[in-house]
């Protein structure tokens, strides 16, 4: 049976603190906390404290040392083994690493600090990878229509077992393809970072994905966070990791559920091989597998976004004080080279009736790029962005300028290079496509798509059960007055 110890790197000094202080609580039933399936325990229902190496009772001489209590499992003192009292500040949950397992303020923020060090010192940055739609892309049994499944059953009798990428998980209910080229991505990675995974799924999947791609535990080693680890419902955020928002990365297709950590963000292009999913994000119809077509291993997204996040590592540690040097400027250093000397000037993008063009989420992404835009035709202009022919578009041709349709924006984005512009023609009465390009959902929206998808769709079945209750009340007759 795994260790969950090992879930904390040997030389991490919160590792080293329960590697101690749990070693007599661990004792009493005799087993380890991991489970099999590589989910965290649950906390020990006693602890006895240790003295120089001797079990002593809970406000023995070790408790001389306590308060301030370094952390809490299952509201016991991890050191002294005294119980929580309800005046205690709230501190750190980090119930991915052992359930139960809160530990202070001052704790986190050490231990943190011990992290960032021991990175440095191994020239290592620290990577949190998204699952759902970055890594792979999962969908249940009951969303697969029966010619799709024909499909994925040909598929999963044809590949070679020692290079699986599709799976059939019957115990999980669902089918996940693994994202082309992702094992070479994960192995190239660990040379350059501590990988974390941090989904919006909950336990059970994120245990069995992770398994999946890291069958050995050599690369996550049980730094898995699910949602039911997150802080806040919905959201994602580095208050549970334990790193330094100067030394961390962030690879995700959702920018959105990162509210507070977007300049650590290197967003990817989602991979969408199932049709349920193509449907949720607005693509009906045009799933990978409905296509009949997949990634290229090794020119897909996961390898752009790999050498993007190398290049900020190999500049992180030129730094002449890698101590001081932080990643948010380097990346958006990056991602603002990207269209930098071009001048954006659009036409049919912005509804007529947004007062203010500059926050509509083109104009934004264009910015984000490194581009400059306008709403004047004058000799600065390098770009129309346009969904169709107009008075605009002709006076661009007519002066040498580019015209394109905006996708080319998204497409430079996700390939973190100035997309070649003859790709994105505008065509008379204009497109399907490019009326999508120009009016994405809300970020809300987004998230609230993404999240309905994670897990395999679990999130659409959990808002179902939700709605359920309220539409039940909402139908019932009010009570005579």
């Amino acid at each position: 049976m795994e260790d969950r110890r090992d879930s904390v790197d040997s030389d991490d000094s919160l590792g080293a603190l329960l590697e101690a202080e749990l070693e007599a609580a661990l004792a009493g039933d005799g087993s380890a906390e991991g489970e099999e399936d590589g989910t965290a325990s649950d906390a020990p229902a006693a602890k006895r404290a240790r003295v120089g190496g001797a079990a002593a009772p809970p406000g023995g001489a070790a408790a001389a040392v306590c308060p301030p209590h370094p952390g809490f499992m299952g509201g016991i003192c991890i050191r002294c083994g005294a119980l929580k009292d309800e005046a205690e500040e709230q501190g750190v949950a980090l119930s991915y690493i052992h359930r139960g397992l809160e530990v202070s303020k001052h704790e986190a923020e050490r231990v943190r600090q011990g992290t960032a060090d021991r990175l440095l010192a191994g020239r290592k940055l620290l990577l949190i990878l998204d699952l759902d739609h970055t890594l792979l892309n999962s969908s249940r049994f009951i969303e697969v229509p029966p010619e799709s499944e024909a499909i994925l059953r040909g598929q999963l009798d044809a590949q070679p077992d020692d290079a699986r990428m599709l799976y059939h998980l019957p115990h999980m209910r669902m089918w996940t393809k693994l994202r082309p080229g992702v094992r070479q991505f994960l192995e190239a990675a660990r040379e350059r970072f501590e990988l974390h995974v941090y989904t919006m799924g909950d336990r059970d999947y994120a245990a069995e994905m992770a398994k999946l791609l890291d069958p050995d535990g050599r690369l996550f080693h049980g730094r898995v966070i699910s949602a039911g680890d997150s802080t806040q419902r919905s959201v994602k955020d580095l208050d549970v990791v334990l790193g330094r928002e100067r030394t961390v990365l962030i690879l995700d297709d959702t920018e959105g559920v990162w509210p507070r950590h977007r300049d650590n963000l290197v967003q990817i292009e989602r991979y969408i091989y199932f049709p349920a999913d193509a449907g949720r994000f607005g693509f009906r119809g045009q799933s990978l597998l409905e296509r009949r077509v997949d990634e290229k291993e090794g020119e897909g997204a996961l390898s752009t976004c790999l050498k993007v996040m190398s290049d900020v590592q190999q500049r992180f540690f030129e730094h002449t004080d890698p101590g001081a040097a932080d990643v948010r400027p380097l990346l958006r250093a990056a991602r603002q080279a990207v269209l930098a000397g071009v001048c954006v000037l659009f036409s049919r993008v912005v509804p007529l009736d947004c007062k203010d063009p500059s926050v509509h989420p083109l104009w934004q992404l264009a910015l984000k790029l490194g581009a400059r835009c306008t709403t004047g035709q004058d000799e600065d202009v390098t770009h129309v962005v346009a969904t169709d022919v107009t008075d605009k578009t002709r006076w661009a041709r007519s002066q040498g300028k580019f015209v394109v349709a905006p996708n080319w924006l998204w497409c430079s984005a996700y390939t973190w290079k100035r997309a070649d512009e003859s790709e994105f023609p505008v065509r008379p009465g204009g497109s399907a496509a490019a009326a999508q390009a120009a009016a994405p959902r809300s970020e809300a929206e987004d998230v609230a798509q993404a999240l309905a998808a994670a897990g395999g769709g679990e999130g659409a079945e959990e808002q179902q059960q939700q709605q359920q209750p309220a539409a039940a009340a909402a139908a019932e007759p009010a009570a005579p007055s």
